[in-house]
């Protein structure tokens, strides 16, 4: 496998903004991407980003991950999603037994994953059988693979019964064509029927366990590789800023130039002569400045982690990173309303960028990753030496 750099990576992220861009909103109104997005992401290799290299992965950083997701996020917010679920999930793939990674990764198909611990299992030979329904499968379409959250009591885990991911073929399963929603439509994040599916006991992940200490199950890892060397959880969630401050920069360049050309008739004049409007374009750059900066603190302290070769974070850090990506994405949301309000009734119909950007960000912000209430009460109670965010 020959070693990406950095600005490659880029410039591949950039063709596949393009290819979602293109299809953006025929992807909004159809509820998911065609497989020319598919193809794009699985042409450009982008989802062995952060794949170790043992398997034909590139092994970078998650910084260069967060840049490939913003310059993603620049066309399309859904794309972003998508695109960044891919390489994401990969991630968690690095931490199943040796047997499990290698049926995986050798396929080099893309996987999906829903963490709720709501299926049901039962014990049998050399694995378990797995039966239940989840919603919210982001790109389930585009996917060979996805793992299902059960509480499972893992055979040679010592903390008893835990949240697992319990992984199979999607095509074992029945795609529930149930994704109609406010935003984010086009990651067609539709549900999945499973019923009775044997699992063999190397494709379930002991979630609990592993993100513990960063630690494949059964050894026989590169420790020196990027994605072994930082908390799972802070690194796992990075993308979700990348994909608010994309979007954000582009919103910020749709309102410079609207602004600049818009004439207010009744008015009279050029909207960017305004003090009003000059006013209002600065407060909206302003908060996208603020969380650029507080995206980039998050970075920073994952580099810092990944050369300590730190694997696991305290409650307290842990919340902090939960608090700093909720109000990204809070103010991401603020930002794409407020950009549809400064620039009126023009573009808010459908077929504009802004208008499907401003949905998509809601969205974004009610992610369970992002739940501002939550992530800020659980930052404020670490800080009292209490109990931290589940999730972190």
């Amino acid at each position: 496998m020959t070693q990406l750099t950095h600005e490659e990576a880029i410039k591949r992220a950039e063709y596949v903004g393009q290819v979602a861009e293109a299809e953006l909103f025929e992807a909004d109104r159809k509820g998911g991407y065609s497989t020319k997005l598919k193809d794009a992401i699985h042409e450009t290799q982008l989802h062995r980003l952060l794949r170790p290299k043992r398997y034909g992965g590139f092994g970078m950083t998650h910084r260069t991950l967060s840049e490939v997701i913003r310059t993603v996020a620049q066309h399309s917010v859904s794309g972003a999603w998508v695109t960044y679920f891919m390489p994401l999930h990969e991630t968690w793939v690095a931490l199943l037994p040796p047997k499990g990674r290698e049926e995986i990764y050798s396929a080099d198909k893309f996987v999906a994953d829903i963490f709720f611990p709501i299926g049901k299992v039962e014990y049998v030979e050399g694995g378990v059988r797995l039966s239940g329904q989840w919603n919210w499968g982001s790109g389930i379409d585009f996917c060979e693979w996805i793992g299902l959250g059960a509480i499972v009591d893992v055979p040679g885990t010592t903390t008893g019964p835990q949240p697992c991911l319990v992984t199979i073929k999607v095509s074992e399963g029945e795609i529930i064509q149930n994704w109609d929603t406010f935003g984010l439509r086009g990651t067609g994040s539709k549900g999945i029927a499973v019923k009775d599916v044997f699992v063999p006991w190397y494709r379930v992940l002991p979630v609990a366990t592993a993100k513990g200490s960063n630690t494949p199950v059964g050894g026989e890892f590169d420790p020196a590789e990027p994605v072994y060397r930082v908390p799972f959880m802070p690194a796992f969630a990075l993308g979700f800023n990348s994909v608010c401050i994309g979007a954000m920069q582009r919103l910020q360049k749709e309102l410079h130039s609207r602004i600049r050309s818009r004439q207010r008739v009744v008015l009279g004049g050029q909207e960017w002569e305004s003090p009003v409007a000059q006013r209002n374009l600065g407060e909206v750059v302003t908060h996208i400045e603020q969380a650029e900066a507080l995206h980039e603190r998050y970075i920073k302290q994952l580099d810092d982690w990944r050369i300590a070769g730190t694997t696991s974070a305290s409650p307290l850090e842990e919340s902090r990173m939960g608090a700093w990506r909720s109000s990204i994405a809070k103010t991401a949301a603020q930002v794409g309303f407020r950009t549809l309000e400064l620039l009126g009734g023009a573009a808010t119909y459908k077929g504009d960028i802004v208008e499907v950007f401003a949905r998509d960000l809601m969205m974004v912000s009610i992610h369970v990753t992002q739940l501002y209430e939550d992530h800020m009460m659980y930052y404020g109670r670490t800080q009292y030496g209490l109990s931290g965010h589940p999730l972190g």
